[in-house]
């Protein structure tokens, strides 16, 4: 198997690409030679960018400046990016606001060979998330032991594709002739509404419905610093996550081993409840502990929720972070319950998701979603954040 190629991906932000290929440069790549690298440039007429991309030294191995002569748009853009998955066996994909750790590529390459053969795994993320962007609070992932946790989610912060992963999303894409991301998909609110622009809304579609996930790191190898740009008009720091430092020999996990799986809501899959809560092992339900899901979407007879019920069967109280220990640990209470899906009332933003983002206190600022909690507007917390970007 070939060392993947490193492709990034920009258009008209000159800093971020100097940044990101300065810590490109600085990475290990030790025993890991002739890399590929390839600069992909939306057509922006951005000069800057351009010699930014010409400029830069690469020593690992080939360099290729690709200089699209007409605007792609992210998904396009990022389409072509997986495609060349055919000329060089696999890529790591990097957008131009990202950095990477300095052993980023060893764990590329260890988690590429792991996997290899899995159809289960469409795709290896760089990136770790300590953030559900759904429901704006905090994740934590269950720590099974191993290296790794499982989303039925796509990353676009970091990602490596091979070629098998690639070619098998390529093929449905190209399949759906009509292919819409439509309010009865089984997929969260948000994503749905992302615009078509949104290569990363067709990929998680193209997962849930395929039955497939995206690996993860617990350690996040690439981190984001979210620079303006098209598709975000202010600057935010919420996406800021520490990175991994020193190579190690990781302990990936199978999917079929792991207890640490995420269905696209950032909700934990019930199988692994059912290890340790022996109360759940016959109960055929789904997950809703942040309470963003579409009770009409839910596919089990029951659910386990944060919403208020009628007749719950078994009830949890809301003591630990993350919250599914409260449910592993079979502490009683009466925050998160377990009943049939018809039981259930409309979601509220009620005094049990101030509890909740309580809880998750320390994400705070980080997701403007407590600001907004105690009765702020949308626009003074776009102030916010435009203060902060000026502060810089």
């Amino acid at each position: 198997m070939s060392f993947p190629a490193i492709v990034i991906v920009t258009y008209n932000r000159a800093y971020s690409l100097q940044r990101l290929l300065r810590s490109i440069s600085r990475a290990n790549f030790a025993g890991h030679t002739d890399v590929p690298l390839i600069i992909s440039i939306d057509k922006s007429n951005c000069q800057e960018v351009l010699e930014v991309a010409r400029k830069f030294q690469w020593e690992h191995g080939p360099k290729c400046v690709i200089e699209h002569t007409e605007h792609l748009g992210l998904r396009k853009h990022i389409i072509s990016c997986g495609d060349l998955t055919e000329e060089y066996g696999a890529v790591i994909v990097l957008e131009d606001d990202l950095y990477v750790s300095p052993v980023f590529y060893d764990y590329a390459v260890q988690a590429m060979r792991f996997y290899d053969g899995d159809e289960r795994i469409s795709g290896i993320s760089l990136y770790s998330y300590d953030f559900n962007e759904y429901a704006q609070m905090r994740f934590c992932p269950l720590d099974d032991g191993y290296d790794n946790y499982f989303i039925q989610n796509a990353s676009s912060w970091g990602q490596l594709w091979t070629r098998a992963q690639w070619v098998d999303f390529k093929q449905w894409y190209i399949s759906q002739s009509q292919l819409t991301v439509r309010q009865e998909d089984p997929l969260p609110t948000s994503v749905i509404r992302w615009s078509e622009s949104s290569w990363k809304k067709y990929f998680i579609k193209y997962m849930v419905l395929r039955n497939k996930y995206f690996v993860y790191p617990r350690v996040s190898l690439s981190t984001n610093f979210g620079d303006i740009g098209t598709h975000a008009r202010v600057g935010s720091t919420r996406c800021q996550v520490p990175l991994a430092l020193r190579r190690k020999v990781y302990d990936f996990s199978r999917l079929e081993d792991s207890i640490s799986v995420y269905d696209s809501y950032f909700e934990i899959a019930a199988h692994c409840l059912k290890y340790y809560n022996q109360d759940l092992v016959h109960v055929d339900f789904e997950s809703d502990f942040y309470g963003t899901k579409d009770l009409g979407k839910v596919k089990t007879e029951y659910l386990l929720s944060i919403r208020e019920c009628t007749q719950p069967i078994l009830s949890y109280s809301i003591d630990f972070v993350p919250q599914e220990l409260s449910v592993i640990l079979s502490c009683e209470g009466k925050f998160f319950h377990l009943a049939k899906v018809g039981d259930f009332g409309e979601l509220k933003q009620d005094k049990r998701h101030f509890q909740l983002r309580h809880l998750h206190k320390n994400l705070g600022l980080r997701s403007y979603g407590f600001l907004f909690l105690m009765g702020l507007s949308e626009r003074v917390g776009d102030n916010f954040r435009s203060k902060k970007v000026v502060s810089k």
